[in-house]
């Protein structure tokens, strides 16, 4: 049975930040697989300030397809309020040409808001995804709690990424979370055939926090006198205090910083193992991307990789831990090549194929 399903997401890609939730994209890209999909994306703009403006844009891509809603700045807690209305006005405008039978928001706040109440407008059922690493960084105020936690309490399916984060989620909620991993397109993974030397070490990751412990990892690798290059990807505002930092550690000669990498694939190909050193994961896409490669992983306990890391596939480490971080990275340096690449890709992809998520979600739909 086909359905019509309007999804509601604050994260998706755009021209001016293309890898933007592009995670929910590829969900909704998969759901578009066996139904029909209309996305609505609301962003504040905040180089623009006016008290009530903004514009909608339309695409399609693929079977989906797309508004993009700009609002423009307000005055403070004016303009959550300005936003959240324009928001669900718009989207109330598409659905009652659209006619979904599920509204599916994402990001508890302002997903699980938007989507009640445009659930409420249009007596349809709306469940509500998180993706994020910390479900409490959703209450910036009083505000922002109260509307989170009242309309997640009402919708008929909480979802999250992993165990860690759903286990967060449903003790401030006091109510049952499903579980569904983020998928990756693990054909566009191959299992890499790089020379043995040097070892080629991989990290990927936005640096715009130190959330990703980038910090951790270059200090973690500054004693190490083994061969090896360590290839950082990903931009930021602190990618040139990382580069000073490499550089006042002495290790700026071993390592390569790509700034945004536009193919993560490609990426994955040229290394022996990959590294994450995270403070905090909601899932770990990027490490997931690394397995799907065949690429051993060294990674921090940083919530979501715990449940898909074992000792076949790495070793995980604390976080904020310098030494220990040392060490495992030291002997990935020397025993990467212990590990069975195949059988690694092949875990990954049993567990995170797009047709995986796809009964997965499946399941939740119909039972709506």
């Amino acid at each position: 049975m086909s359905l019509k399903i309007l999804f509601l997401t604050p994260w998706y890609p755009d021209e001016k930040i293309p890898h933007h939730g592009v995670f929910i994209r590829d969900q909704a890209s998969a759901v578009a697989q066996q139904h029909e999909v209309t996305v609505l994306s609301s962003k504040v703009d905040y180089s623009s300030f006016k008290l009530l403006s903004w514009k909608v844009s339309e695409s399609k891509f693929g079977n989906i397809r797309e508004y993009r809603l700009v609002v423009s700045r307000s005055l403070p807690f004016i303009n959550q309020v300005t936003y959240l209305a324009i928001s669900v006005w718009m989207a109330w405008k598409i659905a009652r040409v659209f006619r979904p039978d599920i509204i599916h928001g994402n990001i508890a706040y302002p997903g699980g808001i938007w989507a009640y109440c445009v659930s409420r407008l249009i007596s349809r059922p709306f469940i509500v995804s998180d993706h994020t690493s910390e479900f409490t960084d959703n209450f910036r105020s009083t505000f922002h709690k109260r509307t989170t936690i009242f309309s997640l309490r009402r919708a008929r399916n909480v979802i999250s990424v992993s165990a860690w984060a759903a286990e967060k989620i449903a003790r401030v909620l006091d109510r049952s979370v499903d579980i569904i991993p983020n998928l990756i397109h693990v054909n566009d993974y191959n299992i890499s055939t790089v020379s043995d030397r040097p070892v080629q070490i991989g990290f990927l990751g936005g640096l715009s926090t130190h959330r990703k412990g980038l910090d951790v990892l270059l200090k973690a690798i500054a004693p190490i006198r083994k061969d090896f290059v360590l290839h950082i990807g990903g931009g930021g505002k602190h990618l040139d205090f990382y580069k000073e930092l490499a550089l006042s550690l002495g290790v700026e000669a071993k390592c390569r910083f790509h700034g945004f990498v536009e193919y993560v694939p490609d990426f994955m190909r040229k290394l022996h193992f990959f590294i994450s050193a995270s403070r905090m994961e909601a899932f770990g896409m990027v490490i997931v991307e690394a397995l799907a490669s065949g690429l051993p992983v060294v990674t921090t306990d940083s919530g979501g990789p715990a449940d898909f890391m074992d000792e076949s596939c790495g070793v995980m480490v604390p976080c904020d831990n310098v030494e220990e971080l040392r060490r495992a990275v030291e002997w990935m340096i020397d025993h990467h090549q212990r590990f069975d690449r195949q059988k690694i890709r092949m875990k990954t992809v049993d567990h995170y194929a797009p047709a995986v998520f796809l009964g997965k979600i499946e399941k939740i739909y119909k039972e709506l």
